[in-house]
């Protein structure tokens, strides 16, 4: 026994549980929260000049953008965050606001630039000064100055005139910029603004004048608006859902493989908090879809932890050692691991660069879960399992769930399909029985998009959603009676959340002008108290065609992208094999949705390539015992092709069940305890998890094996084993 090697793990999860306890208040307090978690809106403006013949300049984009993040700063908004977004676009986020009405019109206000004398009276404007005249230039003693120009001399030679030896102060809205003298009578219609400028103040200042001189027009494109109620009320059911989610995993894990399963639990925190921390490191905001990816990221974390413990435990009973079993098992599973994690980031990656807000937060979540997933449960959970085995405390093969009776001698010959330990179900065999179901549901699929088609939300159909929370219990002819007393005929009412929530669908955009999204809120609010809380999604047609062209690419690149790397990493049959078993999962989903008029947004796209990268890591660890097992195989008959994928599904089947029910189980509970604004997503999710489990045993493989044959008969059979 060497004390030391066990008195160094014992000290690594005492210091790594302690540091997670010290430092999580800090980190959770410090985590940035979402719209959807503490309320507040999210406004995508489209820019246009004010003034006829102008032009939207990324000048005058970005200096408009700076504008209302003062103005946003004014009103004493927390950490508002605006920014331009291409060429005539700006994208603002404003939480935690207790009037929305207010500051979303004082927001959309073109910025103003107005001259004004000592008295306050404004005696020239953006709209006097010629356009992009402003430049930077230097005086005598290399100091940086701003070179103006008005369009009309007399105008400018009159305010010079009256003013000679006062300021005339500058300001954008009401913040006041700079206050230079006038020194001389300008005639010629230019003039110098000279000052204590630094070289990047002088150049913001002409850049100011000039987006003076071109004012933009804001108008509301997108909008997401959440009550803080109900961001509070959502935040707390996903949590509590994360809660639990979390204790079912680690319970399991310890339950099931013993010591590794302990193991793997202290690693899964440290994943947990490393996530976190790395949000707060960040600066990052976590929303509600990012929340739903971190929960079902632990489900799919431990999926390295179960793949190294069965295969130590797998050859621990081919005889050999305790410290040769965890290194032969560590290297083999290493290659399964890192396939099946770069495809499901691969798939997060192109839902982060193609989507837009809420789907970009699950989808930076999911990228962290993969990779930080490599660290904490492949890294740090081997560097505790070789402590723990090197420290020869705990040595009895019981303690890592495998029986005496099922360890055969080293010395005894063994194949690959062998039976001592392993019951080898006949998966292929009944191969065109499970084509039969799938094509039949696809068919059924199929005949459901072209009878129905989708049932689309606003993100895609454009118009107005809002969804009230309203605290007590209504009824369908309450809700439709408050609205039509108010003057809305909205296309859809759904009572659901246990008869306290109302969903409202508009295929019209509400107009901001008029306030007609609050007007129903108030309407709400008149009836049933103060404490109704809503959410507001609005998107233009022009914003709903590109996202759904969006949506579109997104699914196909990221397909794309999975079958290259599958035939980088295996061969062609399988990448085939595999986008076919991921698609069916995907379309059973979506068909699902169409029979069932279930609304389709951009969270059901999240989920829809949530469930292809799923999908497609689960069955390429099928696929990669295949792999392995084609190097001790003689493929010379169907039958043999048959007996190796019946073998190594049978091998992962114990790996493919547990991995499947916590992920399964996961998505489960934030379907039964999340908020309601995920419900949907869950749901898509939960479906998408059971048919990725089925197609992964089902379809992928007995794919792959139709292909593979017909491949063998086009060629004379090969007089020893075939590779990859």
């Amino acid at each position: 026994m060497n004390k030391s090697r066990f008195l160094g793990l014992i000290l690594t999860i005492l210091i790594s549980l302690v540091v997670v306890g010290i430092t999580s208040p800090t980190v959770l307090k410090g985590i940035k929260l979402g719209l959807d978690l503490q309320g507040g809106f999210e406004i995508l403006y489209e820019a246009e000049p004010l003034n006829e013949g102008g032009v939207v300049t990324k000048e005058a984009l970005r200096q408009t953008a700076k504008s209302l993040m003062k103005r946003a700063d004014q009103y004493g908004v927390a950490e508002p965050e605006i920014v331009p977004e291409g060429s005539n676009r700006i994208r603002a986020r404003i939480a935690g606001v207790s009037d929305e009405a207010t500051v979303r019109e004082i927001m959309k206000k073109p910025a103003e630039l107005t001259f004004r004398g000592p008295d306050g009276k404004i005696e020239l404007d953006g709209s006097d000064f010629k356009e992009g005249a402003a430049k930077v230039a230097y005086d005598e003693l290399n100091r940086p100055i701003i070179l103006v120009e008005v369009k009309q001399k007399d105008r400018l030679a009159d305010v010079s005139k009256r003013l000679l030896g006062q300021p005339l102060s500058i300001y954008l809205d009401d913040q006041l910029i700079s206050s230079p003298i006038v020194q001389a009578v300008l005639t010629d219609g230019k003039a110098t603004i000279s000052g204590s400028y630094s070289l990047e103040e002088a150049r913001e200042l002409a850049e100011i004048i000039n987006l003076g001189a071109l004012p933009l027009k804001l108008t509301e494109k997108y909008t997401q608006s959440v009550g803080a109620t109900l961001g509070k009320q959502s935040l707390e059911q996903t949590v509590y859902a994360g809660i639990l989610a979390t204790i079912f995993i680690l319970l399991f894990m310890m339950v099931v493989y013993r010591l590794p399963g302990v193991i793997a639990s202290v690693t899964l925190i440290v994943y947990n908090w490393g996530i976190l921390l790395i949000y707060y490191w960040m600066h990052a905001t976590l929303t509600l879809p990012g929340i739903a990816a971190f929960v079902l990221g632990v489900g799919m974390a431990v999926d390295a932890n179960i793949i190294t413990a069965e295969r130590i435990r797998e050859e621990m009973r081919s005889g050999k050692s305790l410290l040769s079993a965890l290194k032969s098992g560590s290297r083999n599973s290493l290659r399964t691991i890192v396939d099946a994690n770069l495809t499901t980031t691969l798939a997060g990656a192109v839902l982060y660069f193609v989507g837009t807000g809420a789907i970009q937060g699950f989808a930076l979540m999911l990228i962290l879960s993969n990779v930080f997933s490599m660290v904490t449960n492949v890294a740090f959970s081997r560097f505790m399992l070789n402590l723990l085995v090197r420290s020869g405390v705990f040595s009895k093969p019981g303690f890592f769930n495998v029986k005496e009776k099922d360890i055969r001698p080293l010395s005894e010959k063994k194949s690959f399909d062998d039976e001592h330990y392993y019951r080898i179900f006949d998966f292929v065999k009944h191969r065109k029985i499970f084509f039969s179901i799938s094509s039949a549901l696809t068919i059924a699929g199929i005949v459901s998009l072209l009878a129905f088609g989708f049932n689309y939300g606003v993100d895609f159909k454009a118009g107005t959603s809002m969804d009230i929370a309203v605290g007590k219990a209504v009824t369908q002819a309450e809700a439709e009676s408050v609205l039509q007393d108010a003057g809305f005929k909205p296309e859809s009412v759904v009572v659901g959340g246990g008869g306290e929530r109302v969903s409202i669908r508009f295929d019209r955009v509400l107009e901001a002008e008029k306030g007609e999204a609050n007007q129903v809120l108030t309407a709400f609010r008149d009836r049933f108290g103060d404490q109704v809380s809503a959410e507001e999604n609005t998107v233009d047609p022009v914003i709903a065609q590109e996202l759904g062209i969006r949506a579109i690419i997104s699914i196909l690149v990221a397909s794309v992208g999975i079958i290259l790397l599958i035939m980088l990493r295996f061969e062609w049959r399988f990448a085939v094999a595999g986008i076919v078993a991921l698609l069916h999962d995907a379309f059973l989903v979506v068909t699902v949705f169409s029979l069932f008029r279930l609304e389709v947004n951009l969270t059901f796209i999240a989920a829809i390539l949530t469930i292809i990268g799923y999908s497609i890591n689960d069955t390429i660890v099928v696929f990669d015992r295949i792999r392995e097992n084609m190097r001790f195989a003689k493929l010379r008959t169907f039958d043999d092709l048959c007996r190796l994928v019946n073998v190594s599904m049978s091998q992962t089947l114990v790996r493919s069940i547990n991995t499947g029910l916590q992920v399964l189980v996961a998505s489960l509970l934030l379907l039964l305890f999340g908020g309601e604004s995920i419900r949907l997503f869950s749901l898509a999710m939960t479906l998408g998890m059971a048919f990725g489990m089925y197609s992964s045993i089902y379809i992928a493989a007995q794919l792959w094996v139709v292909l593979k044959w017909h491949a063998m008969q086009r060629k004379p059979a090969a007089p020893a084993a075939e590779t990859a």
